[in-house]
């Protein structure tokens, strides 16, 4: 009795876990803060170059906490974000208090 009282508690969690929309699925959207240049450059629309430019503002500036700051990554405008938005999120990677 014991064992299932252990395991069913541990199965409801990984059953939701599973359910679209909860716990922090982003249909397959990545995190701005998070994602590396290689994988930025995957992102229809951005390549290698436009890529190095995102991750270069993230270093310089710290973490993005509005996505309208990629309006300031030269080669970006308001089209290409709207874009972009289609296949990133944000989210904060560390503790800070953005």
């Amino acid at each position: 009795m014991k064992q299932i009282m252990v395991i069913l508690p541990l199965f409801a969690v990984l059953l939701l876990a599973a359910v679209p929309g909860f716990a922090g699925d982003h249909d397959g959207k990545q995190n701005l803060n998070t994602i590396t240049v290689e994988q930025l450059a995957e992102v229809p629309g951005v390549g290698q170059e436009l890529a190095q430019k995102i991750i270069d503002a993230r270093s310089e500036n710290g973490e993005f906490v509005d996505m309208d700051e990629l309006l300031d990554v030269d080669g970006i405008d308001n089209s290409k974000l709207r874009k972009l938005k289609k296949h990133l999120y944000l989210e904060a990677a560390s503790s800070c208090n953005c």
